[in-house]
């Protein structure tokens, strides 16, 4: 979340939880992943606020734009979204997130991570 250069501080009080951007719901009802592992693979997870993860959870990628992205209710209710720019983006510039998608998002985090790691000398 941190490593996007437009992301904001979230404020100290902001309760996150752990997001499957592939919903386990999703994948019980579709079984839409070869490797059952990929569910809880680290390219699958993102940090998401609380309030916003109960209500989009179970959903499909599809259905977790608007959660994501923020929307207006029926009743003219405001419906914030998240402050985490990379869902944001990925929701801006996807409509589906796939078992292909969570690879190349694990590996990139990986290889991010292996960089830092790099550039700052704290590989032994």
């Amino acid at each position: 979340m941190y490593t996007n250069d437009k992301q904001d501080l979230l404020l100290l009080d902001t309760k996150l939880e752990i997001e499957h951007i592939y919903s386990r719901k999703r994948q019980e009802n579709e079984n839409g992943l070869a490797d059952k592992w990929s569910l809880e693979s680290l390219g699958n997870k993102a940090l998401l606020e609380k309030a916003i993860n109960i209500r989009a959870s179970d959903y499909r990628f599809i259905d977790k734009l608007k959660y994501y992205k923020g929307f207006v209710t029926d009743k003219g209710k405001v419906r914030e979204g998240t402050k985490n720019m990379e869902l944001i983006e990925l929701s801006t510039n996807s409509n589906d997130f796939t078992e292909a998608d969570i690879i190349a998002r694990k590996d990139l985090i990986i290889s991010m991570f292996i960089d830092y790691l790099r550039e700052n000398d704290l590989l032994l």
